[in-house]
């Protein structure tokens, strides 16, 4: 149980504050001065208002002690109308002004309190702005602090919760009522789902993105999860994105990536009977997932939510019927050209904006997988993409290897430039990591675009490693033939990571003690006592390791004393 208390000492003219919190197991303990007129001040304030008259006394008090005072200059904005807020306003001191829509509403002076929807409010947007009209007092409440607190009180969060449940009905927006609201967590996923493309500056979807928010299910999945079968029937969820990427296959072709989006839809809305795709996890993915039963009622209520899911997923089953078209058409004319021995002038795009970040099916699977993962490479030309693809070699590392060397000789004709398949590198530079590059990721290029006659930094396997390679001078004419702006953008990170470069070097002429690595090995020396006994014995090892450092070529201006006894 979490306890504070008020404590003052004799001739003192602070209070000392001292609260005991738990965060899940932990107990986190504070203690710093607050000003006793301003806690008793605030104490008033909030046992009268509105919000907080009811509440237990002990609960005012760690309000008090979990909020932040600020001075607020004439002519400044406390919050704006429009924004996400995620605070509570008390003005101890000072004079406000309220508008909303463009129009003045009213001014409000000392002990007032703003922005409390914010707390409550699974919607957190401002409904007015408030803007201060002379120097002001003001004490902040954050949401993450309201509920943290109320997690120690559970009669007050009955009390919220009941206050969250008469609004939301009063309003239309609980379609099922639960037992237990947890207002922090609904606001949080509200948040989540504004920051997807899909939801993000519509203002007509806040209600319907509010009550999705309380209905959603968050799950966590490792890389390579299926979360839909293509042809399965089982069609009963919907599932948002809300990190990772996840890969979509459709006929037996890999046609992308997706991010920050919404799959699942369709058949949710009774467009079809069966999955039109497969959808698998590239990489660790948090998900909601909204079950059909969830989905039908808030879409009834919601006909602009309803509207918009519908043309997201007609555009993806239009891009999903031209793939398959595609590859029909591609099938017959491969076919007339093998018979007439004729050669193939149009290869169309095998691109299908809408569906996912890929290539469509005229690039192999794995490496058009590859190249999607990089946003680099998102918006290539395809047919650059299947020039590249075609050149391409697999090559495979061991753990610890290294596989550029600084300051080598580079040969655009015969070196490469690699993407990572699966693995990890690590970039050293001067005898320090730099970096760490992972799946989609690209090295080797620095020399290449820049020009260099060597290699610029180490590139060390930091694990097993796979990797598609093409010669640095066929990726040039390739570029140059196809897509200059990707010259042009790719030259641009080159330069970001040539800079990371040089301020390593600089930082490590900066340093005054630079450490050695020294490999040697303990023994423990037998010796024997004298009830013949056998122990292990003691040896100075100061005179080993100075032979061993001088071996070592050091700066000789320096004096290294070692003393280092091995028991």
């Amino acid at each position: 149980q979490a306890r504070w208390r008020f404590t003052s000492s004799a001739g003192s003219n602070s209070y000392l504050r001292s609260m005991l919190v738990q965060v899940g197991k932990r107990y986190v303990s504070e203690q710093r001065e607050i000003d006793p007129l301003f806690a008793r001040a605030m104490h008033d304030l909030l046992s009268k208002s509105r919000v907080f008259n009811d509440t237990h006394e002990e609960f005012i008090r760690d309000l008090i002690v979990s909020c932040n005072r600020k001075e607020y200059p004439p002519n400044r904005y406390l919050m704006e109308e429009g924004t996400k807020g995620d605070s509570m306003y008390v003005l101890f001191k000072g004079v406000v002004e309220v508008t909303a829509g463009g129009r003045y509403v009213c001014k409000l002076k000392d002990g007032s309190i703003v922005g409390e929807a914010a707390l409550l409010n699974i919607d957190n947007r401002r409904t007015a702005s408030v803007r201060s009209m002379q120097k002001c007092d003001v004490a902040i409440i954050s949401r993450f602090s309201f509920h943290s607190i109320l997690e120690k009180y559970p009669w007050e969060k009955r009390k919220f919760q009941r206050e969250m449940k008469q609004k939301l009905m009063e309003l239309g927006k609980l379609i099922d009522v639960k037992d237990d609201i947890n207002l922090e967590q609904q606001a949080t996923q509200c948040d989540a789902l504004k920051s997807i493309p899909f939801f993000a500056n519509d203002e007509s979807l806040h209600d319907f993105v509010a009550e999705l928010a309380m209905n959603a299910s968050t799950f966590w999945y490792k890389p390579g999860k299926v979360l839909i079968q293509e042809g399965d029937t089982a069609c009963d969820d919907m599932y948002v994105l809300l990190r990772g990427s996840c890969e979509m296959y459709s006929c037996g072709q890999f046609l992308g990536r997706i991010e920050n989006d919404i799959f699942g839809e369709i058949c949710v809305l009774d467009l079809l009977e069966r999955r039109t795709a497969s959808v698998i996890t590239a990489t660790a993915c948090q998900c909601m997932k909204f079950p059909r039963q969830v989905m039908i009622p808030v879409l009834a209520k919601y006909p602009e939510g309803r509207l918009r899911l519908l043309e997201h997923a007609r555009t993806r089953l239009v891009a999903l019927n031209e793939i398959i078209t595609f590859n029909d058409r591609q099938a017959n004319k491969q076919a007339a050209l093998k018979n007439d021995d004729m050669e193939d002038e149009d290869q169309g795009t095998g691109r299908f904006p809408g569906c996912a970040i890929g290539f469509g099916p005229t690039v192999n699977s794995d490496d058009a997988n590859l190249l999607a993962s990089n946003p680099l490479f998102q918006d290539v030309p395809v047919a650059f993409v299947q020039e590249l693809s075609g050149r391409m070699v697999t090559k495979k590392f061991k753990e610890g290897e290294v596989i550029l060397r600084e300051n080598e000789n580079f040969r655009p004709e015969t070196d490469f430039v690699y993407w990572i398949a699966k693995g990890e590198v690590e970039i050293w530079k001067a005898g320090n990591v730099v970096t760490v590059l992972k799946e989609g990721e690209t090295f080797g290029e620095l020399a290449a675009l820049r020009k260099h006659a060597t290699r610029q930094a180490t590139v060390k396997c930091k694990t097993t490693l796979t990797c598609r390679a093409v010669i640095a001078k066929t990726l040039l004419e390739a570029i140059e033939e196809h897509d200059e702006d990707l010259f042009e953008m790719w030259t641009e990170v080159a330069i970001t990571r040539a800079d990371e470069l040089r301020k390593k070097v600089a930082l490590e002429k900066q340093l005054k003690l630079k450490t050695v690595d020294i490999d040697f090995m303990f023994l423990k020396l037998p010796g024997l006592q004298r009830d013949q006994k056998v122990t292990p014995r003691n040896q100075i090892m100061s005179e080993a390791l100075e032979g061993l450092t001088k071996k070592q070529d050091l700066n000789s201006n320096t004096k290294i004393r070692l003393q280092c006894r091995n028991g």
